[in-house]
């Protein structure tokens, strides 16, 4: 009779006990499987330890290239906003000097030659200090594209200052009719309906419906709103930087001394108020004080 191991189990404090008894197949069986599952326990570690570790590396090479990309792009955002600007002030004035001169920044004996294939030799570099050398080169590049394009910059902002207040003296100027219509008189020496003789008209007389809205050539600011006796009903705008304008005759006055106007704003009515002969606007145009012809500054 084979020999059989004899187990005793309690269960619970009070349990009565129970006995197994295996043979020797059945506790060769036992033990095999328990190898077993140690070692596949063991190796799930082992293989759980590894993956790990993969993943940690995996995730530093990530970052790596992370950081490497956001280098690059770093390089190449500043490279594009550079371009940017070069042809930012290529646009702005034609005559500048080229703003990129690659063959001086590479320095002397490198630009402007032919380089022959033949007779090849000399020290070799290590990649990595190649790879620090350009890198070294692109940064004196675009140190030196950033001064070229400074220098420039300053050039310019005078050009547009000067620009600007240009713009502005334009925009001052008077540029719209104050009312549709025919004119009746001109800029220049007439003959006087009042006494027939030659006299200087100093503006334009303009016949329009009466009642039709009369509008500021240019903003500004009312500085003379009443009734003369030889304008009749008149309003005088000064629109800055020399320029002003006078609108006579009017049947009507919608503004009043001080009041700040809107090009095309409304300053009063088509009328025949004054000394006239009938329904019309007399318009004169000053510039540092002197009557001007209007017609230069009409469309």
């Amino acid at each position: 009779m084979r020999d059989r191991h004899k187990f005793l189990f309690r269960i619970g404090y009070e349990g009565k006990a129970r006995e197994i008894r295996i043979g020797r197949t059945g506790l060769a069986v036992a033990v095999t499987a328990c190898a077993l599952l140690f070692f596949a326990l063991t190796q799930f570690l082992y293989d759980y330890r590894e993956n790990l570790s993969k993943l940690r590396d995996l995730r530093a090479l990530r970052e790596r290239v992370s950081e490497q990309n956001l280098t690059l792009y770093n390089l190449h955002s500043k490279f594009e906003n550079l371009e940017t600007e070069v042809e930012r002030l290529r646009a702005l004035d034609a005559r500048l000097r080229s703003l990129v001169r690659i063959n001086n920044s590479l320095g002397p004996g490198v630009a402007g030659k032919t380089v022959r294939k033949t007779g090849l030799g000399g020290l070799e570099t290590q990649e990595t200090a190649a790879q620090a050398r350009l890198d070294r080169l692109l940064d004196l590049r675009f140190d030196q594209l950033k001064k070229d394009v400074l220098v420039d910059v300053k050039d310019l902002e005078v050009i547009c200052e000067e620009l600007d207040g240009r713009r502005i003296v334009l925009e001052s100027a008077p540029s719209i009719w104050p009312v549709r219509g025919i004119i009746s008189s001109s800029f220049g020496v007439r003959l006087s309906p009042f006494t027939e003789t030659k006299v200087f008209h100093h503006g334009l007389d303009i016949i329009g419906r009466p009642g039709a809205p009369v509008v500021a050539a240019s903003g500004g600011v009312v500085v003379r709103s009443g009734y003369e006796s030889l304008f009749g009903n008149v309003v005088v705008v000064d629109h800055g930087y020399g320029f002003s304008t006078l609108y006579a005759h009017l049947g009507e006055r919608a503004v009043a001394t001080g009041d700040v106007v809107s090009k095309g704003e409304s300053l009063g009515a088509v009328g025949a108020t004054g000394r006239t002969t009938g329904p019309h606007l007399h318009y004169e145009v000053h510039v540092n004080g002197l009557a001007v012809n209007p017609s230069r500054f009409l469309d």
